[in-house]
Parts: C-alpha cells; sequence; structure tokens
C-alpha cells in the first residue's frame, strides 16, 4: 500500500494531491503543469511540501502533523530521472554498485552481477555513459535505482526520450521487473498511449489536483471531465438536456436530435454534457439488417484522414451542419466500407458507450466530499 497526501502552495499553482494505491504499475497521467513531477519528487524525498503524508509499504516517509521527515537517502526508493542522471565518470558496474556502498562485498558484487544480467548488460559492464546509446543508459538508469532493493520504484518520464519501437521494448522490460521483483512502481507520463500499456491503476491530474483515480479502462471510457475526456482520445464531446427517464434508459435532447443512453440519476431538464470515443461510432451497413432502431444518424463524410493504422473520419449531421463527429476506424474497414468524402451515410451511436459527465454541480460537490 502506497499512500500519498500533499498541499503545498507556489506562486500562481497550488499542488493539493491525495490518492492510495496497491496496483503493481501506477501512472501519474496529466499535461505538463498539472504537479506530476513535484508529487514524485515528494515521495522521493527530493521536495519537501508545506503539509502532507507518505507512507510506502507502512514505512511513514513524511507525516507533518506528527513531525516526521525521512530524508531521500534513508527512504528506500528507486528513483529514475527524466534523464538518467547517470554518472559519466563511473562504468555500467560502477553506476549499479554505487547505492551498495555499505552492502559488504560479496552481497554487492553478487546483487550487480545478477541485474547486470536481469537487464542484458553484462556485454557493457565496463563502459562508460557516453559510450551507450539511449536505451542502454535508460537499463542502466533501472538497474542502479533497484540495485538496493527499494520499496518503490519511481520513474519520471524516463522512457521519454526513445524512440518509439525502443519505448515498446523497454515498457514490455519495465513490466517484467515489476512482475520479477513484486515491486511496485510509480510512473510518469502525459502520453496516452504510455498510460494505456504501463497502467493497472492511472492516477489523473490536472493543475495540481487529482480528478480521478482508476483502472485505465475507466478512464478512457467513463473520464471524470470533458479536459480528461478530451486528453484520452474522447473527440466527440456534446451538451444536450435529460428528457426523460424510463427503467434502464435516459433520453436526452441535443442538437442532432435525441438520443437514447444507460439511465443517469439527474432529472428531466437537467443541462449535461456526454462523449463517445471515436472508435464506438459505428458505420451502418445498407446491406446488413440493423439490429437497433435508435441512436441512428444520417451525416455527410467531409474528411479521411489517415492516423497511423488507423483513419479518422469527421462526419457533418444532415440536419444540423454545425455538429461534427469523429469516428476512428482501422484502414481495411475504411477501404472496405469504400469511405470517401461526400458521401452521405449513416452511423450508430452505440448507447452503453455514450458516457454522461456529472453536472456541474454535483462534480464540484463530489470534489467537495472526497476532499472532507
Amino acid at each position: 500500500m502506497i499512500e500519498v497526501c500533499l498541499r503545498h502552495h507556489l506562486p500562481g499553482f497550488v499542488l493539493d494531491v491525495a490518492f492510495h494505491t496497491t496496483a503493481g504499475v501506477t501512472v501519474l497521467f496529466g499535461p505538463s503543469g498539472a504537479g506530476k513531477s513535484l508529487t514524485l519528487r515528494a515521495i522521493a524525498g527530493l521536495f519537501r511540501p508545506h503539509a502532507g503524508r507518505v507512507v510506502v509499504q507502512g514505512d511513514t516517509w513524511l507525516d507533518t502533523q506528527q513531525n516526521v521527515w525521512i530524508p531521500p537517502q534513508r527512504r528506500k526508493v528507486g528513483y529514475v530521472p527524466q534523464h538518467y542522471g547517470l554518472f559519466p565518470h563511473l562504468t555500467v558496474r560502477e553506476n549499479i554498485a554505487f547505492g551498495l556502498r555499505r552492502w559488504p562485498s560479496h552481497q554487492r558484487t553478487a546483487r550487480v552481477e545478477e541485474l547486470l544480467t536481469v537487464m542484458h548488460l553484462r556485454e557493457l559492464a565496463n563502459r562508460y555513459p557516453r559510450e551507450l546509446s539511449g536505451g542502454q543508459q535508460q537499463r542502466v538508469a533501472l538497474a542502479r535505482a533497484l540495485a538496493p532493493r527499494p520499496h518503490v520504484l519511481l520513474l519520471d518520464e524516463a522512457l521519454g526520450a526513445l524512440d518509439p519501437v525502443l519505448r515498446e521494448q523497454l515498457r514490455e522490460e519495465v513490466r517484467q521487473i515489476q512482475r520479477r521483483y513484486a515491486i511496485p512502481v510509480i510512473l510518469i507520463t502525459h502520453d496516452v498511449h504510455e498510460m494505456a500499456a504501463m497502467a493497472d491503476k492511472v492516477v489523473a491530474m490536472h493543475h495540481g489536483r487529482v480528478i480521478q483515480v482508476a483502472p485505465p479502462e475507466e478512464i478512457f471510457r467513463r473520464p471524470a471531465t470533458p479536459a480528461l475526456a478530451r486528453a484520452v482520445g474522447m473527440r466527440n464531446l456534446l451538451t444536450g438536456t435529460i428528457r426523460h427517464h424510463t427503467e434502464d434508459i435516459t433520453e436526452i435532447v441535443w442538437a442532432g436530435g435525441t438520443l437514447k443512453v444507460p439511465r443517469v440519476p439527474y432529472p428531466p431538464h437537467t443541462p449535461v454534457q456526454f462523449g463517445i470515443r471515436p472508435e464506438d461510432v459505428v458505420f451502418v451497413r445498407e446491406d446488413r439488417p440493423l439490429k437497433a432502431a435508435h441512436n441512428v444518424l444520417t451525416t455527410v463524410i467531409v474528411g479521411v484522414h489517415p492516423a497511423a493504422f488507423d483513419y479518422i473520419i469527421t462526419l457533418q449531421l444532415v440536419n444540423n451542419a454545425s455538429v461534427h463527429l469523429y469516428a476512428r476506424l482501422p484502414h481495411p474497414l475504411v477501404h472496405e466500407l469504400h469511405l470517401r468524402p461526400g458521401q452521405q451515410r449513416r452511423i450508430l451511436l452505440r448507447r452503453r458507450a455514450i458516457h454522461i459527465f456529472p453536472p456541474v454541480e454535483e462534480a464540484r460537490s463530489s470534489k467537495e466530499e472526497g476532499a472532507s
């Protein structure tokens, strides 16, 4: 269990963060300036907040109410900064051994040899950092952080400087390290793909605050705020008004007409924002029977844009040209459906994929209750 509660005032910025996690890999996710690195440095003891509490694996490292402050060198933490922080005058072997100076010689040697093998560094053991590639330097930094058997491994965008192929490879190696040593990992990223690939739990941050703590699937499908929705690729963000409810369905009036969504606990006439991911916008196959009779819209394709292995399709509603929607389809399906700009096509918005954001007042009340 890792418990983090921090509060700190800076000119024009307030860090007010609270979360706990038992996950294998916890990702602090958010834009630059969200307070992610400040939070990680506070856990490591490299930054002392005005108030807070940090407990890792039962050890209290910070508790301002109890006047507890454990300095960084006494915290059992492995920390890898963004640019690795290797000592240029030490070899790979010496860098890894640096934090083991107080260990008995035979234990220190055995631990270094183990990590040289695990991190695939044995052939590089006598090289200096300047003689290594970025990926090799990252492995050395990880090995050095792991050497003293820390209680938590902290990675401050440590994969950010690598090329995409190497990043993917190193992500898997970090996951293997986490499983091999059963060590909790807290990793910082603003990259949504890295968050999805790495996280068991996500701590989403914005302007110094935690806005949602959840598994990545929930962050993608049910983000707490429209800003977070945009950050994780939910491009279709719309507004409407609750019309009425049935037993398990809520009907929403919006610029495109009406939509049926899973029932939500808000009264009729409540203004709401809602969103749907581009992957959940489905093109109707006119050569096949349509199972659902609701949430079917007639659109015109105004753009077909490649996006890596997919296409982003930009759509305009026929009955309201001011409303644009986005669909995301893999290349083969786009070609199979013969999608081209100017075509009129019917689409289906999956009912269960439509996410209703809490009304503003309710969202504010929830935050206040969570802080109390």
